[in-house]
């Protein structure tokens, strides 16, 4: 499966989180994105149930985002769907599908004053069963003491993602995968790359001092090369690492210490802990980033001919 990122489906609920979602999409030029199909989808609690619903309002609202980013150049189409009982997630991944988008672009986390956003478990959700790469843009809500105060803010603006990257890696299939992304995107944006490795504490051996001094070794043989191959592709600054101990610790403590401006990741991993990434390290790092995250899920295309 090639990856390109030329048409996100973004997906919207229409609260303020996708005003702040649209007032992101003009940087994703950076990512060869040409093209955005803007979706919503509006679950109806029962037959009948359309009548009580103003559905030009959804519609007419996708316009004005589209007529917001008419003036950056990028083919966009809008679609509203309605059903009964709509299951968010499923109801993304079918339209991406549909559309032939190349990944999904959703906000992780939030709330809104008034109305539920489409964060939280429709992100997880999406992920879990997701065979498309998913950008997480992290949104927060400040702090205010009064509620009716409080606004939803973009944690790190998508503007700088690609200036200073963190691609965490166990070196599995589906980690390569995110490495090809890494060195697809990183060429004439990306000021510094770091590579980061964990001895996870549940990896067999890895208590053992023999072992994890071969661990370490062959590992920092792997880095090497990974480092050799964005070299050849990009000016960046590029640095390896090697830490010890929890991967999700890790991989926040790095980003924060970096001051990385993206993470870039498989969506699971190489399985020697069960869970290892998908529903443990990846979820739990997209739980507690405060930067975008692009996952990159493993190619199905090849599962799927086994």
């Amino acid at each position: 499966m090639n990856l390109t990122f030329e048409h996100a489906l973004v997906a919207l609920d229409q609260s303020e989180a996708s005003e702040i979602i649209t007032d992101c999409l003009a940087h994703f030029e950076k990512f060869g994105t040409r093209k955005f199909t803007l979706f919503t989808s509006i679950s109806v609690p029962y037959p009948g149930g359309m009548a009580s619903i103003d559905e030009e309002s959804y519609k007419n609202q996708l316009i004005q985002y589209k007529d917001k980013l008419a003036p950056f150049g990028f083919e966009i189409e809008t679609i509203v769907d309605f059903g009964i009982n709509a299951y968010a997630p499923l109801k993304i991944l079918n339209t991406a599908k549909e559309q032939e988008a190349d990944y999904i672009i959703i906000a992780n986390r939030g709330h809104n004053k008034y109305l539920e956003l489409l964060l939280g478990s429709t992100a997880t959700e999406l992920l879990q069963r997701c065979d498309l790469p998913v950008f997480l843009i992290n949104l927060s809500v400040s702090d205010e003491k009064e509620l009716e105060d409080r606004k939803l803010y973009c944690i790190k603006s998508c503007k700088e993602s690609l200036t200073s990257i963190l691609h965490p890696t166990d070196f599995s299939p589906v980690a390569n995968r995110a490495f090809q992304v890494v060195k697809k995107l990183a060429p004439g944006h990306a000021r510094e790359i770091n590579i980061l490795h964990v001895q996870a504490s549940g990896r067999p051996g890895v208590n053992d001092p023999e072992k994890l001094k071969g661990f370490d070794k062959e590992d920092t043989y792997s880095l090497k090369d990974l480092k050799i191959e964005l070299e050849k592709v990009t000016d960046a600054d590029i640095n390896i690492r090697i830490r010890y101990g929890s991967p999700v610790k890790q991989i926040l403590e790095n980003a924060k210490a970096k001051n990385s401006t993206m993470i870039i990741m498989g969506s699971q991993g190489r399985g020697f802990v069960s869970d290892l990434f998908l529903g443990g390290v990846s979820l739990q790092v997209i739980r507690n980033a405060n930067i975008p995250i692009l996952t990159i899920p493993a190619d199905r295309s090849k599962e799927d001919d086994t």
